[in-house]
């Protein structure tokens, strides 16, 4: 699913608001949710799961092209890991 089509499905379960606040409600939503991440603070949204920022370490991988060894510095990335009871419904 897409974000337009979440919006879409959003805008036709809530009738009483129009697209545009649904757009924008959704902004908002995502923008929150990514500078706590990048304040490195964790997100839970009870009954759907959780975001936080995890650090991989420094590697060293190989050009597959070149076949020459490079150094990939650390870094961090945003991990999601799903509740109970998103697992529950899935299945």
């Amino acid at each position: 699913m897409k974000k337009s089509d979440f919006i879409s499905l959003l805008s036709k379960n809530l009738e009483d608001y129009n697209e545009i606040d649904i757009n924008l409600s959704v902004d908002l939503i995502q923008n929150a949710i990514a500078e706590s991440l990048k304040r490195r603070n964790r997100v839970e949204i009870r009954g759907f799961g959780s975001f936080c920022v995890r650090d991989r370490k420094s590697i060293r991988a190989r050009n597959p092209k070149s076949g020459e060894s490079i150094e990939l510095p650390k870094r961090s990335i945003p991990y999601f890991r799903a509740s109970k009871l998103l697992k529950q419904r899935v299945n």
